[in-house]
């Protein structure tokens, strides 16, 4: 193998920042996707469900339900385009593509939303539905307000405390809905736990009303506590979420974490990450550009006996020689001379042609490594191992038969793709 020539690239500065400002345009560009998908989703507002299900509504509702999903779809796949883009994303065209497909979203919905606006306001069964919605959420308030204020009748029925155990029950899981850390579900769930055990116990219903009036005080002071404490963790969580945009991991939910100071720690590492990432991957790109240039071809993976390894990369220098790069998370770069084959037998003309091969690569590694510096990466010798017959090693590819039958699925593969693409 040529013998090894391990270094470890480094950006330059400038190339680093450059990197670090093209994915900070393609964030804005994420975030203001998800967002035009949210007001997408929600542009019949919370009365959707009863609009959808009105005799006269329906139809509209239909409609502009196909419109959304037809529409979130076509962001959701240039915000997939956008995650999986880098610096030479051209993000003024994806900000026109969006831009556009929100225009048509409104041109296409707007009579329907017209005519449901309309009928909405005028219709009584929509009116009486909507009201039915505001006397349940009243009577449950007042359910609440007897619950605080308990009751002093000296009787007090098994109904009574089941309604108020039911209503209390429905509150805390409806607040629990809302965001919170892993710490304050705890909470809740334990206060679930004490009303149903309160419940079940041997006392009388006066004195079960009163421990229940308690736990709801308990309960409200516990939800003041929620709030302050949410309120000052979701500006860093959303920061966090938007970082996560392109991350091969999905952001975490604010419930998974106990403080401010974890989603902090949490952003700090998505943004080291993706640092590091844009990095490899830029290095990878660079590699690729320079081999390419000095007549050096990718050899297809599909072609490989073994599936590469995400950093690793082989560029032909004939029918049966390579150069294989390895690329790690840490940015070595490992470059050496193998043979390519349908077995990992070595004959004596190979052993020799190889050999001839790692004198050559040797020759030209330096020139490699200073055009990789003008495009801003820098590789700084770790081991260079001169040329030796015992590094000769081959790399087994598929036999030409399995590498046809994969090159056909591959393109009938695409043909659907294509087909589906167009049917769109």
């Amino acid at each position: 193998m040529s013998g090894p020539k391990v270094d470890y690239a480094k950006l330059r500065e400038q190339e680093m920042a450059r990197l670090a400002e093209t994915r900070g345009r393609r964030l804005k560009v994420a975030d203001k996707i998800q967002k035009l998908i949210n007001e997408i989703k929600n542009c019949l507002g919370s009365d959707f469900d009863l609009l959808m299900h009105d005799p006269q509504m329906g139809p509209s509702c239909k409609k502009i339900a196909e419109l959304q999903s037809m529409y979130i779809k076509k962001l959701d796949k240039l915000l997939n385009e956008v995650k999986n883009g880098n610096e030479l994303l051209d993000i003024v065209s994806i900000n026109q593509e969006v831009d556009s497909l929100i225009r048509r979203f409104k041109d296409d919905t707007r009579e329907d939303i017209q005519v449901i606006a309309s009928i909405s306001a005028s219709s009584q069964v929509f009116k009486q539905k909507q009201e039915e919605r505001k006397q349940l959420a009243k009577a449950k308030r007042q359910k609440l307000v007897r619950i605080k204020s308990n009751c002093n009748e000296e009787l007090i029925s098994d109904t009574v405390i089941q309604e108020q155990v039911a209503t209390f029950d429905e509150e805390i899981k409806e607040f629990m809905s809302s965001p919170m850390t892993s710490k304050h579900k705890n909470s809740m769930l334990l206060l679930i736990q004490d009303l149903h055990e309160l419940e079940k116990s041997d006392i009388d219903n006066k004195c079960k009303s009163k421990r229940i009036q308690r736990l709801f005080e308990e309960y409200e002071k516990l939800t003041g506590l929620i709030q302050r404490e949410v309120g000052e963790m979701v500006a860093v969580y959303e920061e966090y979420k938007r970082e996560c945009f392109d991350s091969e991991t999905p952001a975490l939910s604010i419930n998974e974490f106990a403080t401010t100071k974890e989603i902090t720690e949490a952003l700090k590492a998505v943004r080291c990450a993706a640092e590091a990432n844009m990095s490899k991957e830029y290095i990878k790109r660079q590699i690729d550009d320079v081999m390419s240039k000095h007549g050096y071809n990718v050899v297809s993976s599909e072609l490989l006996q073994e599936t590469n390894d995400s950093g690793q990369l082989l560029y032909g220098i004939n029918d049966d020689t390579a150069i294989n790069v390895f690329v790690s998370n840490e940015n070595q770069v490992t470059m050496r001379v193998v043979g390519v084959g349908f077995d990992s037998e070595i004959s004596e003309t190979e052993n020799e042609k190889l050999f001839q091969e790692q004198c050559a690569f040797c020759t030209m590694h330096p020139q490699i490594t200073a055009e990789l510096a003008m495009r801003g990466v820098l590789l700084q010798t770790k081991k260079h191992m001169p040329p030796d017959r015992k590094f000769n090693k081959k790399i087994v590819t598929k036999t030409k038969s399995n590498a046809q039958t994969m090159s056909r699925a591959k393109k009938e593969l695409k043909r659907r793709e294509l087909k589906t693409l167009h049917k769109e």
